[in-house]
C-alpha cells in the first residue's frame, strides 16, 4: 500500500512539475508578443527588430473593398516599409481570446483576435498568428501572420 502510494505521489509531481514549467513559458511566449505590440504600436523599430528572430516572415491577408489580397515580406522589409511612413500614428493592438501552443519547450505558436484602437475607435480587426522559436537570448517571432479587415463604419 505504501508503494502504490509513493507511485501515486511521484506521478502526480512528475505531472504537476512539467505543467507549471509549460505555464511559466506560455506566460514568457504570451509577453512577447504583447511587448512586439507595444514596440510597433509604439513606432520603436529597434525593438521591434530586436523581437524578431533573424529572417522572420510577415504574411498579410487583407480585405479592402470587399477584395482579398495576400502580402509576404521578411522581417528587414517589413520594417523598413514601417520606417518610410512620415506620418505614424501610435495604436494598440489588444488581443482576446489568445491561445498559445508550446511544442519541445522551443517552438511556441499563439493565435489571437485583435482590433486596431486609434484614440479609443477601432480602426480594423482581424487573427494575429505568430510563431516563436526560443533562442539563447529568450522568445523570438519567426513568423508574422494576421487577416486585417476594415471595421464597418
Amino acid at each position: 500500500m505504501t508503494k502504490r502510494m509513493t507511485l501515486a505521489l511521484i506521478m502526480v509531481v512528475g505531472v504537476a512539475l512539467p505543467a507549471a514549467a509549460q505555464s511559466a513559458d506560455q506566460k514568457a511566449v504570451r509577453q512577447a508578443v504583447e511587448s512586439f505590440l507595444l514596440h510597433l504600436g509604439d513606432h520603436e523599430f529597434n525593438g521591434v527588430a530586436a523581437d524578431l528572430a533573424p529572417k522572420a516572415l510577415v504574411v498579410v491577408t487583407r480585405e479592402r473593398d470587399g477584395q482579398w489580397s495576400n502580402s509576404f515580406q521578411t522581417g528587414d522589409e517589413w520594417i523598413a516599409a514601417l520606417k518610410k511612413n512620415p506620418n505614424p500614428v501610435t495604436f494598440r493592438e489588444p488581443l482576446t481570446h489568445v491561445t498559445v501552443t508550446i511544442d519541445d519547450a522551443h517552438l511556441a505558436f499563439v493565435r489571437a483576435d485583435f482590433q486596431v484602437m486609434r484614440d479609443n475607435t477601432v480602426q480594423s480587426h482581424g487573427v494575429d498568428q505568430f510563431t516563436l522559436v526560443r533562442e539563447a537570448a529568450g522568445w523570438k517571432i519567426a513568423v508574422i501572420a494576421y487577416t486585417s479587415m476594415p471595421t464597418a463604419r
